[in-house]
């Protein structure tokens, strides 16, 4: 039996061809698009049409309207702006300060409030689901780029420390000062992936339509036990990050 396929819509063959010309690169990322009126000019189609087109490919982040110059190209394969060396220096003081070139601000005040640990915050503190834990928030600029942080102690931590009656946790350095003199030692861990915002952090961050997230948690180990989460979410086309890649000594077999 012959398959009999549905005909494609006119909307979704422009949309195709957009696409297809982004993707191989005959459309560069940051060119500015044809207008609206010689799109539908040159496929002799309406203007609600070629908009449809257009509207899917902004979904898709493929495309970027900046009002009122124009339709850019976003090409997925383009280098973010920004790079961030993700790491820690101690200087002659003892104090820790981030290794990147990149200076985060706080805009505006942090706020601080109680969390209840999900089932992830807990498999990456070691705590049962559910535990309060306090909470530090911030969004962050540095130039044209813009990230949301959040530090989180779990109360059974915060209890032990010079925070278990003040909600409000200090930057992340002052901890780390604390429990470098507190504890027989401090390590970090990172695990970064990528996700699709929340609706809040659209508006928090200023997402474009399609754009997905790079979302960072570094986790504080003291005495070998989880003591602090740090969750850095970040626009997946501003920012990349690069880290020094560490030399593992051979594990011999048993």
């Amino acid at each position: 039996m012959v398959e009999i396929k549905a005909p494609v819509s006119r909307w979704k063959q422009v949309a195709d061809y957009l696409r297809e010309q982004i993707l191989t690169g005959a459309f560069p990322s940051g060119q500015l698009l044809p207008s609206e009126q010689q799109l539908a000019d040159e496929f002799g189609l309406s203007r609600p049409t070629i908009r449809q087109a257009i509207n899917e490919l902004k979904s898709e982040g493929l495309v970027e309207v900046k009002r009122p110059r124009g339709t850019f190209v976003r090409s997925p394969y383009a280098r973010p702006a920004h790079t961030e060396e993700r790491g820690l220096t101690r200087g002659a003081d003892g104090r820790y300060a981030e290794a990147g070139d990149i200076v985060w601000r706080d805009l505006g005040e942090p706020t601080f409030y109680r969390e209840d640990a999900t089932v992830a915050h807990a498999d990456l503190l070691g705590v049962l689901a559910g535990e309060p834990m306090l909470v530090r928030a911030t969004v962050q600029i540095a130039g044209d780029a813009r990230r949301s942080h959040k530090l989180a102690m779990p109360f059974s931590v915060a209890a032990k420390t010079p925070w278990a009656d003040d909600p409000r946790l200090p930057e992340p350095v002052t901890l780390y000062a604390h429990f470098e003199t507190s504890t027989k030692g401090v390590r970090w861990t990172e695990h970064v992936r990528a996700r699709m915002p929340m609706p809040d952090e659209v508006t928090a961050l200023s997402l474009l339509p399609g754009t997905p997230l790079l979302h960072v948690t570094r986790i504080t180990h003291a005495d070998r036990t989880p003591v602090i989460m740090e969750e850095i979410v970040v626009r997946g086309d501003t920012l990349e990050v690069a880290y020094p890649l560490p030399v593992l000594k051979t594990r011999t077999a048993k």
